[in-house]
């Protein structure tokens, strides 16, 4: 993943559809590797440090609630920010929210995501 879409993405310049369309042959293929039983790979480019706010997380859990992003790449998009060493949260409930993104046990109802944007507020 492109540090600079990502980031595109969480800053609503680039749109969930958009976005989607520029990761998934890399979801793809991650997943591809964990269903095959080997390793998938998240990948995310280096780029400047930037801290991720409410507002940031929100765009991601709407974009999923909204499926404007499809589960798999919203879950990989939470797992780069997670690994990479250039994102940074701006208080506890963001990483609350990423990691609830980020869980890769099932995809979350609804009602779920719901619960989980409400939370930021």
């Amino acid at each position: 993943m492109e540090h600079a879409s990502l980031v595109a993405f969480l800053n609503g310049h680039l749109s969930p559809e958009d976005f989607n369309s520029e990761i998934a042959a890399e979801v793809d293929a991650c997943e591809h590797g964990f269903r095959s039983g080997g390793v998938g790979h998240i990948i995310v480019t280096d780029g400047p440090e930037i801290v991720i706010t409410r507002d940031h997380a929100r765009r991601l859990l709407k974009a999923l609630a909204d499926n404007r992003l499809p589960f798999l790449s919203a879950n990989y998009t939470a797992d780069c920010l997670v690994m990479s060493d250039d994102f940074d949260f701006a208080d506890d409930a963001v990483p609350d929210a990423v990691h609830f993104v980020g869980d890769d046990s099932r995809a979350p109802t609804a009602g779920e995501t719901e619960a989980a944007l409400v939370k930021l507020v």
